[in-house]
């Protein structure tokens, strides 16, 4: 299965409390149409804000409108998650799984703290994807080991030159704790051939570091003509010194272990313990009412019985 984990909102969806109009939803549902006749079984709606997230920033969502063939991983009704919603496995021909994604641009590191699911008011765990852009090398340090116990992705901004240096030391921390690295190839489509340029300097420059492990490829689609098949992706690994079965991976099994990682840390504890409630359903497990099975009292019709016997 291939995954695309970036169908960009528009920008105006970062702001607190922000709506979208018709048209702006129409275009994106119009991505994600687009991204399942191209072969993408599940993909990644991504709302980037500025600085701290707070529960202001699921508003936007409850305006989501229905897409034909599409399964959300959240209730439009109340904007929130979906406790028992799986983004992973099997899905059936015409039908495409839509996740929910949030990219905080993190220039303070006080905001990066909204960003872990242990602190007191977290809506981290609303979302299936949570995305940290450290705009610094200090920050990004802070990202790779572990500070904010709710990142799943790191981006880096790809069309733009970093002011820093992606260590090995950094990124292999990332690397440990299975937060994986996102190549948006949005800016290796721009017209300016400056912005083109500098995104290969970039993914090649992530790729040499990591190794070609743990890293995404997305599209940061704004509309659906910014979409492009998985097999094109994979051809784009060429440019930046990416094998083919490397890139495949990308968009694939990579793709899916963000998912997982995401799953890990809204649903377990410390990815280790995971608490399931369930009732007795009068199997042979319980009594029947929601308790757990238990000897059954001895009536006088089974003593009658018994002497019978």
């Amino acid at each position: 299965m291939f995954y695309d984990l970036n169908i960009a909102l528009p920008e105006s969806a970062g702001r607190a409390n922000a709506q979208l109009s018709g048209s702006e939803w129409a275009q994106v549902a119009q991505a994600i149409s687009q991204a399942r006749d191209l072969g993408y079984g599940v993909v990644a709606v991504n709302q980037t804000i500025q600085g701290r997230l707070t529960g202001e920033h699921l508003g936007v969502w409850r305006g989501m409108p229905a897409i034909a063939g599409a399964q959300l991983s959240w209730s439009t009704a109340t904007g929130r998650r979906i406790a028992d919603w799986r983004a992973t496995g099997q899905v059936g021909r015409g039908s495409i799984r839509v996740v929910r994604r949030v990219t905080a641009v993190i220039s303070d590191a006080a905001h990066g703290h909204s960003l872990s699911c242990s602190g007191s008011g977290s809506v981290a765990g609303d979302y299936d994807i949570v995305a940290v852009r450290p705009v610094s090398e200090k920050l990004l340090y802070a990202a790779s080991n572990g500070s904010w116990d709710g990142v799943d992705v790191i981006s880096l901004a790809m069309g733009a030159r970093w002011g820093f240096f992606a260590k090995h030391k950094t990124v292999g921390q990332a690397l440990a704790l299975g937060i994986a690295f996102e190549i948006a190839y949005d800016a290796a489509l721009a017209a300016d051939a400056a912005v083109r340029q500098q995104w290969v300097s970039n993914a090649a420059a992530l790729v040499r570091v990591t190794r070609g492990r743990g890293v995404v490829v997305t599209s940061a689609a704004r509309q659906a003509f910014d979409l492009r098949s998985p097999y094109d992706v994979v051809h784009l690994g060429d440019a930046v010194q990416l094998n083919a079965d490397l890139t495949k991976r990308c968009v694939s099994s990579n793709a899916r272990a963000v998912l997982v990682h995401g799953f890990t840390r809204v649903a377990t504890h410390r990815a280790a313990v995971s608490v399931v409630l369930s009732c007795g359903d009068g199997d042979g497990d319980g009594d029947g009412d929601g308790q757990p099975g238990a000897k059954r009292a001895r009536t006088d019709g089974d003593g009658d019985s018994a002497m019978a016997r």
